[in-house]
């Protein structure tokens, strides 16, 4: 198999010779990242002094006035004192100075829904900027293999950016007592997806997939029950889900928290595979309804076996996400944290996660009974348990 008949023989269980990786682009998959427009000059709008530009790197700073006044601000010097910055959609963030990550979200940028017109005016981005897809070109005609190509996008998700733009106490409330502004702010965002894929078809990247962000839920369940859920995201998903799906363009979702309960209604609404960067977090047993029904791109453990474990448990781990997030046919990727230094990942753990891939991750090598081995019940985050036995 070629890497993405892999990952599409992963997707749909059709039995892939091995477990897909995706690995910054050493893997299987290939990232086409989307970028911000040529033409965004943070902190020259009315309203954005002392703001300076959200981005990690690759832009360079038109310095406003207000920043070229202060010899603090000089070329990079901002970014190493605390400091607030803006996003493309007008979300604020706050910076602690010399940031390894990408901060915090801060303060909101739109308090009253009244305003959420203006706020559009300004702040709503333009997806046909053929700068933005610049990057993403470059990557592709840089290939000289066939790989699962998928399209980054470069913004959150419609739960999480708008989570920013309102602040997150205020978000919630507004599932209660707005929840039609709410809807609506949900659809703006699900549009410019939208409107970012269909601008990729156009700009001849043809991804495979599409990479959604979008966290919906804390260490110990959902931001909001199911039915909520259902009631408030399912038209801004599912704008998403059926064009890239009338496209022929599978759909991935990265997604921090408990949020099994919310997996039943993203598969029916037809999400393809979703990510867990910490996957115990959700627990093997309560992801167990859907195995076989979704695929898991999965990381080792980042909140303890990965960044706390042993090389060993590390190399464990790997067989009992492949044997719990997937099935003899399929159904499990492995995921490498692309940020380890952000989380210190020990160099000698991420080996481990690779060595782990080589030892379990070609189907036909791993032992039949295997499949079949009782596993833990009661999984404890940082216990990682022995293998099953060789006969």
């Amino acid at each position: 198999m070629n890497p993405k008949e892999r990952v599409k023989a992963a997707l749909y269980f059709n039995k892939p010779d091995q477990v897909p990786i995706f690995n910054k682009v050493s893997g299987d998959v290939i990232p086409l990242p989307v970028i911000h427009s040529e033409n965004w000059n943070p902190g020259w709008n009315e309203g954005e002094e002392g703001l300076f530009p959200h981005v990690r790197s690759g832009y360079y700073w038109n310095h406003p006035k207000w920043a070229t006044q202060n010899p603090e601000y000089d070329g990079i010097n901002w970014k190493t004192i605390p400091h607030e910055e803006i996003d493309e959609w007008g979300c604020i963030w706050n910076m602690k100075g010399n940031d390894h990550d990408q901060g915090h979200p801060g303060r909101p940028s739109l308090l009253n829904w009244d305003d959420f017109d203006n706020y559009l005016s300004i702040y709503k981005l333009d997806a046909h900027d053929k700068s933005r897809y610049k990057l993403a070109l470059k990557v592709k005609e840089s290939l000289q293999d066939i790989r699962y190509l998928i399209l980054l996008f470069n913004c959150h998700g419609p739960s999480q950016l708008i989570s920013a733009m309102r602040g997150f106490n205020r978000y919630l409330v507004d599932h209660k007592k707005n929840p039609q502004e709410l809807k609506r702010a949900l659809q703006v965002v699900a549009d410019y997806h939208v409107e970012v894929l269909n601008y990729s078809i156009k700009y001849n990247l043809n991804p495979d997939g599409i990479w959604l962000v979008d966290d919906l839920g804390e260490q110990k369940g959902p931001f909001f029950s199911p039915k909520t859920f259902e009631k408030i995201y399912e038209d801004a998903y599912c704008t998403i889900i059926d064009r890239a799906h009338d496209l022929g363009i599978e759909v991935h979702m990265h997604c921090c928290g408990k949020i099994d309960p919310l997996l039943g209604l993203l598969t029916k609404w037809g999400l393809d595979a979703i990510e867990l960067d910490s996957p115990r977090m959700s627990g093997y047993h309560d992801l167990k309804p859907y195995r076989g029904k979704i695929m898991f791109w999965g990381c080792v453990n980042i909140q303890s076996i990965y960044t706390q474990g042993t090389p060993e448990e590390v190399e464990r781990e790997v067989w009992h996400m492949i044997r719990n997030l997937g099935t003899k046919d399929g159904g499990y990727g492995a995921y490498f944290y692309p940020d380890s230094k952000d989380i210190r990942t020990p160099r000698k753990n991420i080996k481990s996660f690779e060595k782990g891939l080589k030892k379990f991750a070609v189907y036909s090598e791993i032992p039949p009974h295997w499949w079949d081995s009782p596993v833990v019940e009661e999984w404890k985050d940082d216990i990682v348990p022995p293998l099953p036995s060789l006969e």
